[in-house]
């Protein structure tokens, strides 16, 4: 038997554990390390052979890199987000040290921990070793917003949240999706310099990181297109597959298609005019690199990115999009936010309220739902005295036609019930009478009511709050519809209608805690959306349809009802020391209440989800509403996707009109990350 040296194999010991460990760059531990935490590739180890463009951004966080900060403007299924795990995963095992990654909401920041943090932790030995479990009792375990490890930690911070924002020394700041931030977080400035803060110990020795990834929202109101612009805006230059030369995939008249599927989208080479097709994308990809555009001292590296690269995004998908997107300016947003990764440029000048004028419509009756209306929905602004009041109706297409509009005199100082006598002075109570109270004739011989009511919450808060709360249902005798406490938030970057919060109710010297649940509504994008809409012309100016969104207006409208709705226009303001665009008021206009109802329905339609209804399911919807098979609901309604065909197959047949409101409630409620129904 061999004898061993047993001072060999302890020298032998030491000398391991005293020898450093193997240097690597944050693309080559992930290559190593980094387990996909879902998608098609799940529980694989990354590749990114797959996505080479991934790279560089990665590699510019690590602690060799010649640069402290990176800004990258993308569109949606690029791959980015993984940059941020595997940088987080780098710094957990190889230079731990206090970080924190930041999201613009608590449910981006749970889903991101729950999605993609913990499962990568799971999946890989070194984090899982090292990373405190949040088992522990003890004040070293992690949390769900905070990860422990030895040499540091990663706090998950919200961007609407100036406590996290301010919590903390760190050297390594990871923002995500930095356009959803607020411009001014609760009168305390900006979230992106308030968190830049947090760096300010490590400025001096210049041993600092920092990332921002975002979609891009509106030009001239995008931060991520700010940050971007002050890089030194590298982008993703391919190879010619004919002469050599170089060249970055562009949206334009090199990217051509045709107009029906399938619609072999290709691509024409800008430097010989060969042509490029689709299946050879992603060769071409995987040899590009980036090439700084603006190269100039003190810029950072900045990078763009969009889907024509990404090798997760077929062109004849993209092709798809952009046909679908048509004129509607909402899709045509989403289309340049979520595919080419570019800021959508707004326009915020609404026709002169005489134009409108001239294209009402006679034969629409006040108080009278037309065939295409599927929805119904009443929105209310309240005043020191009084309450102004519109109800529309809405197509799937979000077409809309103004059913009723109306000032409500009365006093506003108390809540409002809809059993008060019908000469009460109380405004609430008869704005009440007049929507929740009300049936409206529709256009085959039925009495319809509201599906939801929404109520600024501006002026007279916790009276607001109160009368939500004291009618959380509209209609009492079905039980049916929804009643909101709405909040208009300005900032591009909101969603229609965000996550809502309770609010506590104080009223009368009482308080009633978490007593109703208060909705933000993003009013700034939806707002140009809904100009836009008013710019269109339909088939009364000699178009052969009337298209998504347009506006039908009803004789009886008065002159004062188009003066309210365009009201306001998109100006440049100085804000903090910066320039953005902003909503201002006309001169002379005083009055924008209608303006602001029209907006609040708009985000309720949104909300409802009317227009994300499959085709059998919105066909079922449409036949219990009581529109014959034979009526279009908007242009191309009776051939589209084969709606009405594929009634047969509807998997919810059995289901009553109720059901499916509530069923279209409840998914959006998820959809959207909501806290809990607004009626529980």
């Amino acid at each position: 038997m061999k004898h061993v040296d047993a001072r060999a194999l302890v020298g032998q010991a030491f000398a391991e554990a005293l020898r450093p460990p193997e240097a690597l760059t944050p693309s080559q531990w992930a290559a190593r390390n980094l387990f996909v935490p879902d998608g098609p590739h799940a529980g694989r180890l990354i590749d990114l052979k797959l996505a080479p463009y991934l790279v560089e951004p990665l590699d510019m966080l690590g602690p060799e890199s010649p640069a402290n900060e990176i800004a990258v403007m993308k569109s949606a299924q690029t791959g980015f987000t993984l940059v941020l795990l595997a940088a987080l995963g780098f710094l957990i095992d190889r230079a731990p040290c206090n970080a924190m990654l930041i999201q613009p909401t608590s449910s981006a920041a749970a889903d991101f921990n729950r999605g993609k943090l913990e499962p990568a932790i799971k999946a890989c030995a070194a984090l899982k070793r090292k990373v405190a479990p949040q088992t522990s009792r003890s004040t070293e375990g992690s949390t769900t917003h905070t990860k422990r490890f030895r040499g540091g930690s990663l706090t998950l911070a919200i961007a609407s949240s100036a406590a996290d924002l301010r919590s903390k020394t760190i050297k390594v700041l990871l923002r995500d999706e930095i356009d959803e931030y607020d411009d001014d977080l609760d009168g305390q400035g900006d979230p992106l310099k308030i968190s830049d803060g947090r760096l300010i110990s490590f400025l001096a020795s210049a041993d600092w990181r920092k990332a921002d990834v975002s979609t891009p929202t509106i030009k001239g109101g995008s931060k991520i297109e700010r940050r971007f612009e002050a890089g030194d805006q590298r982008r993703w230059r391919v190879p010619c597959p004919h002469c050599g030369g170089e060249f970055t995939f562009e949206f334009g008249d090199k990217f051509r298609f045709e107009k029906q599927p399938p619609y072999k989208a290709h691509y024409v080479a800008p430097c010989c005019g060969v042509i490029i097709e689709a299946h050879e994308k992603r060769e071409l990809v995987a040899h590009g690199r980036w090439v700084a555009t603006a190269a100039r001292p003190g810029a950072y590296p900045s990078y763009a990115f969009d889907s024509l690269s990404s090798p997760f995004i077929p062109w004849d998908t993209i092709a798809a999009e952009y046909l679908s997107a048509e004129d509607d300016p909402q899709r045509l947003k989403v289309f340049h936010n979520l595919m080419l990764g570019l800021p959508y440029e707004m326009r915020g000048d609404a026709p002169a309220h005489s134009q409108l004028m001239e294209r009402r419509e006679d034969e629409l009756k006040r108080g009278h739902v037309p065939p295409q209306g599927l929805v119904l929905i009443a929105t209310a602004d309240v005043q020191m005295r009084g309450i102004w009041t519109t109800i529309l109706a809405f197509a799937p297409n979000r077409e809309s036609w103004v059913v009723d509009a109306f000032y409500v005199d009365g006093s506003t100082e108390n809540p409002g019930s809809l059993h008060d006598a019908p000469d009460s002075d109380n405004a609430f109570s008869r704005m009440l009478q007049k929507t929740i109270g009300r049936e409206f004739p529709d256009a085959f011989g039925r009495m319809r009511q509201l599906d939801a009511l929404g109520i600024d919450s501006g002026y007279r808060s916790h009276v607001v709050y109160a009368t939500v709360r004291a009618n959380q249902r509209l209609n009492p005798s079905t039980g049916n519809g929804m009643i909101f406490a709405l909040d208009g938030r300005d900032g591009w970057g909101r969603p229609a209608m965000g996550t809502p919060r309770s609010v506590d109710i104080y009223l009368n010297g009482a308080r009633m805690p978490n007593g109703v649940h208060l909705w933000p509504v993003g009013t700034w994008p939806i707002k140009s959306a809904f100009y836009a809409d008013l710019r269109q012309s339909g088939r009364r100016a000699g178009a052969e349809v009337d298209p998504p969104g347009y506006c039908h207006f009803p004789a009886w409208l008065d002159d004062a009802f188009f003066r309210q709705i365009t009201a306001e226009y998109i100006a440049e303001e100085k804000f903090r020391g910066r320039v953005r665009k902003s909503w201002k008021q006309r001169a002379g206009q005083k009055d924008n209440h209608y303006l602001d109802c029209y907006v609040y329905a708009l985000a309720l339609f949104e909300f409802l989800g009317l227009a994300r209804m499959a085709p059998p399911e919105l066909a079922a919807f449409a036949r219990e509403r009581g529109v014959p098979s034979d009526t279009p609901l908007f242009p191309g309604w009776l051939t589209s996707n084969a709606a009405l065909a594929a009634e047969a197959s509807d998997p919810y047949a059995a289901d009553s009109l109720d059901e499916r409101l509530g069923r279209l409630m409840k998914t959006n409620n998820e959809a959207f990350g909501r806290a809990e129904g607004v009626g529980a």
